[in-house]
C-alpha cells in the first residue's frame, strides 16, 4: 500500500502493528520452495505508566528492526476502505482521477488525503475489471505513524492495512482455491474478509471485538448477520461459487462456542487458523502469543514489492 522504497523488500521482511495494549512484531523469510519460515514473533506489552513510542523503540531495538526491511500497519478505523467505479484514463492520471471521485465519499477534505489503489476481481457475468479498491487515510495519521517508527530508528518501507494481512494469511491456507470468509477480532473491532485464489473480494469492519463478544455472546447473531450480507454481495456481484469455508484467527481470550455457532447458524464449516498450516516454525507459540501477533504475520508475509 503506502509505500516509500521502489524496490523489492527481497528475501525477509519484518512487521511492527501496535494496539492500545502494545505492539507485535514479526519476520518471515522465504525462499524458492516451502513455506514461509516465520523467524519470530512477539508481542510487547505496555509497561505501567509507559508511553506507546518508548514501547515501540524497545521493541525495535530488540528486534533488530533498524537492519531488515520492515512493514507496519494502520489500525483498523483509522481509514475507509472503498470500492469505486474505476476511471478511464491514464495510469499516470489515475490517482488524480481517484482523489476527485471519491471527494464527497470521505468525512475530510481531500487535501487533507493519502490515498492508495488495488484491483479488486472482475465482477459480472462478463467478469469486467469496472471497479477498484482505494485506501484513504487522513495525511496527519500516516505522518504520525511514519515519525512514530522513523524516531525509533525502524527501516519503514510500507504502510500496510489488515484487510490485506489477512488476505495474506488466507492465501497460505489449503481452502482458499475454493474461497473463504475469515473472521478477525481485535479488542474492540473486527474484520470480514472474503477471499480466492489469494485475491481480496470483499472486506467489512466491524464495531464488534472478542471483549464485546466475551461480554454479550448474543452478538453473534449480529456477526452471522454481517457475514450473511457479505457472502451474498460476493455471490451476487463477483458470480462467484458460494463460500464454503469459514476461518476463525486466533483470539487472545478464548470463546469456546463461537465456531460452533457459527456453523449451526451459517452451515459452513468453521475452523481456526494453525500457525503451523500458513508458516514454517521452529520454536513453540503458544496460542495467546499467534492471537497477538497475527496481524503482524500477515503483513510480513507481504510479497508485492513497494511501487510508489
Amino acid at each position: 500500500m503506502f509505500s516509500f522504497k521502489k524496490k523489492s523488500h527481497g528475501e525477509r521482511l519484518s512487521s511492527l502493528s501496535v494496539t492500545t495494549e502494545g505492539s507485535a512484531t514479526a519476520t518471515i523469510a522465504r525462499n524458492k520452495s516451502g513455506k514461509p519460515v516465520l523467524e519470530h514473533c512477539d508481542f510487547y506489552p505496555l509497561a505501567p505508566g509507559q508511553d506507546i513510542q518508548t514501547n515501540i523503540k524497545n521493541l525495535v531495538q530488540d528486534r533488530g528492526l533498524d537492519k531488515t526491511a520492515c512493514a507496519t500497519l494502520l489500525d483498523i478505523g483509522s481509514y475507509q476502505l472503498l470500492m469505486v467505479e474505476a476511471p478511464e484514463v491514464p495510469q499516470t492520471e489515475l490517482k488524480a482521477a481517484i482523489r476527485w471521485r471519491i471527494r464527497d465519499l470521505i468525512d475530510f477534505h481531500i487535501d487533507d488525503a493519502v490515498l492508495d489503489v488495488f484491483d479488486t476481481p472482475p465482477s459480472g457475468a462478463r467478469a469486467v475489471q469496472e471497479h477498484l479498491y482505494v485506501v484513504v487515510s487522513r495525511s496527519a495519521i500516516i505522518k504520525e505513524r511514519i515519525e512514530a517508527l522513523h524516531s525509533a530508528g525502524a527501516a519503514l518501507e510500507v504502510i500496510d492495512i489488515p484487510e490485506l494481512a489477512l488476505r495474506n494469511i488466507a492465501a497460505q491456507l489449503d481452502q482458499e482455491a475454493n474461497g473463504q470468509a475469515m473472521l478477525f477480532f481485535g479488542a474492540d473491532q473486527g474484520l470480514i474478509t472474503l477471499t480466492r485464489d489469494a485475491t481480496l473480494y470483499l472486506a467489512r469492519s466491524m464495531g464488534v471485538g472478542y471483549q464485546q463478544l466475551l461480554a454479550t455472546p448474543d452478538l453473534v447473531d449480529r456477526l452471522v448477520l454481517e457475514l450473511q450480507r457479505s457472502m451474498d454481495y460476493y455471490d451476487r456481484h463477483f458470480q462467484q461459487a458460494p463460500i464454503t469455508a469459514i476461518t476463525l484467527c486466533p483470539l487472545p481470550e478464548a470463546l469456546p462456542q463461537l465456531a460452533e455457532q457459527l456453523e449451526q447458524q451459517t452451515g459452513i464449516p468453521v475452523q481456526e487458523v494453525k500457525l503451523e498450516d500458513i508458516v514454517e516454525v521452529h520454536e513453540t507459540i503458544d496460542a495467546e502469543r499467534f492471537a497477538k501477533c497475527v496481524l503482524a504475520i500477515g503483513a510480513a508475509l507481504r510479497t508485492e514489492p513497494a511501487q510508489l
